[in-house]
């Protein structure tokens, strides 16, 4: 899309050239294991439609423990990359074209909910565009409630585990491995599902999708190996992620277990 992309930078993300350049440099700072861009999704609905101006407000982030047991810090987000080119994706699948454009994104608080609100439009189809406008799908898909939630993608610049003192005063904090005090916004998307991207890599993983039925005819396969009570939706899942996904489950793997394993099967004790 080189209306609105000029290449892929670091990280597998298509963005303007001054932007990878940039992002380039602020990773050869980081340590190793914060190289790697992370998701976090918020499922609250929109705080505001705006039909007038096709646009919405909502949350794209809040001070929630996630479920990479981390606190992101709204006060701490750098949004210095991303406003170079404030493009919004559905379900961050770059190969489409974008749905939207954020116009701001700011520190909120509504009640003991403290976060990152943004707004976002959707633009109208303009005049010379002869393909379905992936905006109108959007729009109308959270207007109908039925896409409420936004997912941002993110690096982490500088963190800390919680303090004996913070835990004393916060006893929320309990169980929380890390507190993110500053980070970069890379992008934010519009998703359908309540869950973060490596959720849903694990759901793809499992299988639970639905083969067509003369596909399994073809294969010469079982049909019940390929059984489901409904479609499910496969949402998109960049190379990133899954990349991001089989690391975590090698860092989680354990060869000396499997061969301890296999000699105790050997002598007959399992």
């Amino acid at each position: 899309m080189p209306n609105h992309f000029d290449t892929e930078g670091p990280l597998g993300l298509p963005m303007k050239d001054i932007q990878a350049r940039r992002l380039e440099i602020i990773l050869r700072d980081l340590p190793r294991e914060d190289r790697e861009m992370a998701r976090l999704v918020s499922t609250r609905p929109p705080s505001e439609v705006l039909a007038g101006e096709r646009a919405d407000v909502s949350w794209i982030t809040t001070e929630e423990v996630d479920r990479e047991r981390e606190v992101v810090v709204a006060a701490g987000m750098d949004e210095s990359h991303f406003r170079l080119n404030p493009i919004v994706t559905l379900q961050h699948c770059y190969q489409l074209p974008p749905v939207g454009k954020s116009v701001w994104r700011k520190r909120a608080r509504d009640g003991a909910v403290v976060g990152i609100k943004a707004k976002t439009r959707y633009p109208v189809k303009p005049p010379d565009w002869t393909d379905p406008w992936p905006a109108d799908t959007a729009f109308a898909l959270v207007k109908a409630g039925l896409m409420n939630g936004k997912s941002i993608g993110f690096l982490r610049l500088k963190s800390h585990a919680p303090t004996a003192e913070e835990l004393r005063t916060q006893p929320d904090l309990a169980g929380v491995a890390r507190i993110i005090d500053r980070w970069l916004l890379l992008e934010y998307s519009c998703v359908f599902l309540p869950c973060n991207q490596a959720a849903l890599v694990e759901e793809v993983s499992k299988g639970e999708i639905v083969v067509p039925q003369t596909l399994v005819k073809i294969m010469g396969l079982e049909e019940s190996v390929f059984a489901a009570p409904a479609p499910m939706l496969i949402p998109f899942v960049t190379e990133h992620e899954i990349r991001h996904m089989i690391r975590r489950r090698l860092r989680l793997f354990d060869p000396q277990a499997l061969v301890d394993d296999a000699v105790d099967r050997a002598r007959g004790r399992i």
